[in-house]
């Protein structure tokens, strides 16, 4: 079992640290994500609920006039581009745990392997269904199963999205249950964050998201899987995007 209380001692630490503050860049994240989801509003003139059911009824929405399709279409774009922006997020978060100067525009460099991201989410997004289909509890395993697969694949995006997934299984064996502790563990601070109305999230997000990270790479040095020990040559290592050297100033490169 992993040492909670020390990997959130250290994610705090990295956290502060980090070159290009994490604050600031969760808080450019949040106002995109929060952008995307109004122009999403004010395209269909309705709340996501609203959405939902004019959807079913297929009338058009009163603000532009659009027709369910082109509503279907935005919703759609909107989520492929939430879906690259997410990876953008933890590509910043694994070069900030490997002493990285990670600058904002790294949160775009999800496009630069789009068509396995979208993929692979929407691969997770099938396959818990599925599971929840069974029953609730083996859709809730089935999240966790899957929880390691886009890091792999921002870790190095040359994998499949099938290679990815598979990769995370092996690494969330006989974990489940402490990450699902380790969410309980935050429970408060999510509570916080949904009571000051996301504010609190600008300190939090990137707090919860190290540690997580931090969890990824114990279970990969636990599993064997994907775990590659630091390389002393100070050369990038096509199998991991993030290895090198010990330099904690040196700069991130999207291209490799």
């Amino acid at each position: 079992m992993f040492n909670r209380v020390q990997l959130k001692a250290e994610a705090k630490s990295i956290t502060k640290g980090a070159a290009v503050s994490a604050y600031v860049f969760t808080l450019i994240y949040l106002v995109i994500t929060f952008v995307l989801s109004m122009i999403l509003e004010f395209a269909t003139g309705a709340t996501a609920a609203e959405l939902s059911t004019a959807l079913e009824m297929e009338i058009p929405f009163p603000t532009l006039g659009l027709s369910p399709l082109m509503v279907t279409f935005i919703s759609i774009l909107i989520s492929l581009v939430s879906m690259v922006l997410s990876a953008g997020y933890v590509i910043y978060t694994m070069g900030v745990r490997k002493g990285l100067t990670m600058p904002y525009a790294s949160m775009f460099d999800g496009f630069t392997f789009v068509g396995r991201v979208i993929i692979l989410q929407i691969l997770m997004a099938v396959y818990i269904f599925l599971w929840s289909l069974l029953l609730f509890i083996p859709g809730i395993i089935a999240g966790y199963r899957y929880r390691f697969a886009l890091y792999n694949l921002c870790e190095n995006p040359q994998l499949s999205p099938s290679e990815a997934l598979n990769m995370s299984k092996a690494q969330t064996r006989g974990h489940k249950w402490e990450l699902f502790v380790l969410d309980l563990s935050f429970l408060g601070w999510n509570i916080l964050c949904g009571l000051t109305m996301g504010i609190l999230s600008i300190w939090i997000m990137p707090y919860i998201q190290q540690t997580d990270i931090g969890y990824f790479e114990a279970c990969k040095k636990a599993s064997g899987v994907g775990y590659i020990p630091p390389a002393d040559d100070g050369q990038f290592h096509s199998d991991d995007r993030f290895s090198g050297g010990g330099d904690s100033t040196r700069s991130y490169d999207p291209e490799r």
